[in-house]
């Protein structure tokens, strides 16, 4: 005797199917080669549809939650290639730095260590870069690295901790100074792009690749370097802008063919060069590089600046670069006139050093960086305008070396020996300073 089926029954069971059918087509997962169309919430995008191979379970819901940056990446050479979200986010169980989430144990924060699992020449390159940990030591020296990054750390060619290399004691300092009220919103942000990480590798590929589009014209622009090279202590981005390069970058550059393939740049690209074309770029007979030391002669950045471990093969590599658009000669002068007004500043730095370091040596101050205002003074010579002087010899900017570089410099250097004279006129009268 066939028995009827309760009502109730019937209807619990036929709301657990709409439920399950829904959740079937709102999570599902498609496969790794499944295009998936994906609109433009923003409206200045125009509701542009793009497809994305990687189509994927993070993807369908962050079309919800974050429509931009799925648009972004579908954007992207690496969305568009089939990589996947969880390719770059997808963290082992043992990393301090992932945490679950949707049923996959992720970082919010890819780090260099997910990025070389592709890019592995690329981020050896910026690992032995002045990029990596040498921008954090610059706030912290070695304290926030671990045994294993301060070794890698150390292997840097270029890190020198000579009174002409690294000048960390002043520049931690300053950094001691201002506090944790100040530095996470002031000199951290750039320096993070070389600051360990807890799952042990070091730096931020995100400082300039800017996600989540990874656009070769974003990173090839000077603007992306500007972010961080600008303001009065390394006014590059302002140099480059008064020099005939930028120039023609604002008045031209928006005709150039910035999506050229890496290695494969030439003239007809890229008339003139941009920061990433003269430091990193493939160009000419130089090839694409990470490591943004090597066509650099000088550590201009120091104090009393001397030669790079290589820096005559270095200078070749940035000469056959110039070589594309310049002559011989003309190249030769340009460093010829650089190489003097750097020499020129090197004497009035230690002039100056010279100076404080007699008024230490006679009891007159103390040697504590910044516990006096002469010492301030003298920073500023060196830091603010000897530097841009020296950078923008290089980079052909003339009213940086003469208006903001070489003659403040020449009056600060006046106003450090006032100074000394007084303190000294002070101290032999037997009053305190």
């Amino acid at each position: 005797m066939i028995r009827e089926i309760p009502r109730s029954f019937m209807v619990g069971a036929s709301i657990t199917l709409i439920v399950l059918v829904a959740l079937y087509f709102f999570t599902r997962i498609p496969s790794g080669g499944e295009t998936l169309r994906v609109q433009s919430a923003g409206s200045k995008l125009g509701g542009e549809q793009v497809a994305y191979s990687g189509g994927d379970k993070c993807a369908t819901c962050h079309q919800r939650v974050t429509p931009d940056i799925v648009y972004q990446y579908a954007s992207s050479s690496m969305g568009k290639s089939g990589v996947k979200c969880e390719d770059c986010h997808v963290v082992d169980r043992n990393n301090p730095m992932g945490h679950d989430h949707e049923g996959f144990f992720i970082t919010g924060e890819p780090t260099p260590k997910q990025c070389a699992r592709c890019h592995v020449r690329e981020t050896d390159e910026y690992l032995h870069s002045r990029h990596a940990g040498p921008a954090w030591m610059a706030l912290t020296g070695f304290d926030d690295f671990s045994p294993e990054q301060k070794k890698q750390t150390e292997q840097i060619s270029e890190l020198t901790l000579g009174p002409n290399g690294i000048p960390t004691a002043l520049r931690n300092s300053i950094f001691d100074m201002e506090g944790p009220n100040v530095t996470p919103a002031a000199c951290q942000s750039c320096h993070e792009i070389g600051k360990p990480n807890k799952d042990g590798s070091i730096g931020n590929c995100n400082k300039c690749h800017l996600r989540h589009e990874f656009s070769l014209a974003q990173v090839r622009k000077p603007e992306v370097c500007g972010q961080c090279h600008l303001g009065p202590d390394h006014p590059q981005d302002e140099i480059y802008k008064e020099s005939a390069h930028g120039v023609m970058y604002a008045t031209e550059g928006e005709k150039w063919n910035w999506d050229q393939k890496p290695g494969r740049l030439t003239t007809s690209d890229m008339p003139a060069p941009t920061c990433a074309t003269c430091h990193m770029s493939g160009f000419g007979g130089q090839g694409t590089t990470h490591e943004v030391g090597t066509r650099l002669t000088k550590y201009l950045f120091a104090a009393v600046s001397t030669d790079r471990p290589n820096g005559q093969q270095n200078r070749l590599a940035m000469q056959e670069v110039c070589a594309n658009c310049h002559s011989q000669t003309f190249i030769k002068n340009v460093y010829q006139r650089a190489d003097s007004v750097t020499s020129f500043v090197n004497g009035k730095v230690a002039e100056a050093s010279a100076i404080i370091s007699g008024l230490i040596k006679d009891n007159i101050i103390t040697s504590k960086p910044f516990a006096t205002q002469i010492s301030f003074d003298a920073f500023d010579l060196w830091h603010y305008y000897g530097r841009t002087a020296k950078f923008a010899a290089y980079m052909q900017g003339p009213d940086f070396v003469q208006w903001h570089g070489v003659y403040p410099m020449l009056k600060q250097l006046n106003e450090v020996k006032e100074d000394a004279a007084e303190l000294r006129r002070l101290h032999r009268s037997g009053r305190r300073p």
